[in-house]
Order: C-alpha cells, then structure tokens, then sequence
C-alpha cells in the first residue's frame, strides 16, 4: 500500500467501510431472523404445564377459565404431572389440568412472554391428593366433569377411585366420586 497513490487507499478505504457496514447489516439480519425462528420454536414447542410453571415463578396473578364454565383468579402455586393449584380468596383449588380451557395473564403481563417446553417436576397425581387430604376430613366443594353444580361438604374418604363426600345440609347425604371425573377441588375455611 506504500506504492499505491492516494487516491487509491483513499477508495479502497471506502470499499473496505462499505464491506464492513454490508456485513454488519447481513449479520444483524440474520441474528434477528435466527432470534425470531428461536421465539417461533420455543412457542411451538411450548407446553400448557410449562406455561403454568412460568407464570407461577413470576407469581402473576391469572384468570383461569374452566370447561367447567368457571372463571377463578389467582395465583397458579404448583404445577403437577396432571393439575395445577391456584390460590385465590375463597381458599385454595387444586385442578385437574383437562379442565383448564384458558389462562389469561393479569395485571399488564405481556403477551408472548410465557413460552416453555419444560414439564413439572412435581410427579403426583389429583387422586394422590385427594387421598391424602381425605385424612384431615377438610371441607371441600368439588366440581366434576360435565359442570354440574359444585357440590360442598366433608371430605371422608378416597382411595383408588372413589372420594366419599358428605354433603352440607340437611339432612348430610353421601355420595360418591369417581376421582377420574374430578375437576376441581377448593378446600374450604
């Protein structure tokens, strides 16, 4: 470059700057294409436990709509295999995660933000809970599948597949529960 004439380096110093400055746009080009194919993935593979495990650590309060046609807000508590808790003013619900239709973010959570492929690392089932809230005799107002009113009373028994209830009222008639058809459970006082 010694021997070359001013005029020379001088455009080649503007051909070597416009290579730089086209490189530097493809670059960012393509960082935003990768970044917005890794958001497209992430969305894609995203799972419902793994959205409810996001807005749970970042403790964002949610409205969940229920195929049961409830609506409950809250905070999501705990995530498992098959049900998630959600703890709000009339107590604390466990529900199965088939009756958990929506959850909308409340309180200016941006949209977007809650996309995740992680499962729970919470390995226990609704019915597992059940029996062992049995023991304490809790009251409770469960709700199964097919809508049907949510039914309130005492807690006596599950096992297996059958939770005994003995219903508010007078007189306190039992019934019985299959666990597969639960959908929501709310412990009460």
């Amino acid at each position: 470059m010694d021997d070359m004439p001013v005029e020379d380096v001088d455009a080649f110093l503007d051909d070597l700057a416009r290579w730089t400055a086209d490189t530097r746009t493809d670059d960012a080009a393509r960082s935003r294409t990768r970044e917005r194919w890794l958001r497209q993935q992430a969305a894609e593979g995203a799972l419902f436990t793994g959205l409810a495990l996001d807005l749970a650590e970042r403790g964002v309060a949610v409205a969940i709509g229920t195929t049961t046609a409830r609506t409950l807000h809250g905070h999501i508590v705990a995530v498992a295999r098959d049900f998630l808790v959600l703890r709000h003013d009339g107590g604390t619900s466990f529900l199965a995660l088939p009756a958990v239709a929506t959850i909308r973010p409340e309180g200016g959570h941006r949209p977007g933000d809650t996309a995740s492929d992680r499962t729970s690392p919470v390995d226990t089932v609704l019915a597992d809970v059940v029996t062992a809230l049995a023991a304490d005799r809790p009251r409770v107002r469960v709700v199964a599948e097919g809508g049907g009113e949510a039914l309130a009373g005492e807690l006596r028994s599950a096992s297996g597949e059958v939770a005994t209830l003995r219903l508010d009222g007078d007189p306190q008639p039992t019934i019985y529960l299959q666990l597969a058809s639960l959908r929501e459970l709310t412990l009460l006082d």
